[in-house]
């Protein structure tokens, strides 16, 4: 599935007449026509979102239009700025005009679609995959071959994801991305995996959910990840390649668990996890030490 999200083609200073904020000398008659993630803008007639101080290095490596809050613009090159308080709140109003995707569904004649499944328009099935009754998969999502999906499991729902506008108004921020499963996945029961902003939330070739487990949006699932029950992940998590995830495992918003890593179960992951490293705990810390200190407590 392609990065970004097609706008309405549109000149920067019409848009900030529309939606106020400050934009740079000589960016008025620019264009923009796509909105994508930091890191993989290619084209000056981008528009990339940095909302945090984490994405500046990202959007200065590319030639795109950047759309900031004031307290992050010093640390933006100039001449490409558009500055807004509320600038998640421009990016989520642009969206809600974006043209809508194409919405015919394309399902291989050998997948199996079970009764009681329902795949809404803009879906794409692989070969020999399976949807079990009662699930749901959302147009924008792209399943390929010999992938299971469980029954009531909900595959490209909206993801969670609010912004406050100028009047104080919380609203929701439109997910654009879809959802990529890509080929020997297996969805388990009730599981969920939701639509990332921009690009794909992602589930890599052989990685197996067990029941229950979220996948938050824009999430990126490595391959051969095997992950247990009732395991949540927060938005825009990366899970690097081969990694085991215990049962009732919560990994927070923007962790990086490196290639080879174990999470133990019930493990409350706040930070990043090296690559082959085995945590356990909460806060999460490699296993050994917190198994000492558990020893440490019962002993009195």
């Amino acid at each position: 599935m392609s990065q970004g999200v097609p706008l309405r083609p549109a000149r920067l200073g019409d848009l900030c007449e529309r939606f106020g904020g400050t934009l740079d000398a000589t960016l008025g008659a620019r264009e923009v026509e796509r909105a994508i993630s930091p890191g993989h803008s290619t084209r000056a007639t981008d528009l990339v979102l940095v909302a945090a101080a984490r994405f500046v290095a990202a959007a200065g490596a590319c030639e795109a239009v950047v759309l900031c809050r004031p307290e992050l613009a010093g640390r933006v090159a100039t001449g490409r700025r558009w500055v807004h308080p509320h600038a998640e709140w421009v990016l989520a109003e642009l969206l809600d005009d974006a043209p809508a995707a194409p919405s015919s569904s394309v399902i291989a004649p050998t997948a199996q679609i079970s009764p009681g499944a329902t795949v809404l328009p803009g879906a794409r099935i692989g070969a020999a995959s399976r949807v079990e009754p009662g699930a749901v998969i959302y147009g924008g999502v792209a399943i390929g071959d010999r992938v299971s999906v469980g029954a009531g499991a909900v595959i490209g729902r909206p993801g969670f994801g609010w912004v406050a506008g100028p009047d104080g108004r919380t609203r929701r921020m439109p997910q654009r991305g879809g959802v990529s499963i890509e080929d020997d996945v297996e969805i388990g029961a009730l599981s969920t995996v939701d639509a990332g902003t921009l690009a794909p939330t992602r589930v890599g070739a052989g990685s197996k959910l067990d029941a229950h487990v979220h996948v938050g949006h824009n999430v990126q699932i490595g391959k051969r990840c095997l992950i247990a029950a009732q395991s949540g992940f927060a938005g825009s998590v990366v899970l690097e390649d081969d990694v085991l995830v215990g049962g009732q495992v919560g990994v927070k918003d923007h962790a990086r668990i490196g290639a080879g890593a174990r999470l133990a179960a019930k493990s409350g992951v706040i930070g990043d996890v090296p690559p082959g490293a085995t945590v356990a705990g909460f806060p999460a810390v490699p296993r050994m030490r917190w198994l000492r200190g558990m020893a440490r407590l019962l002993s009195g």
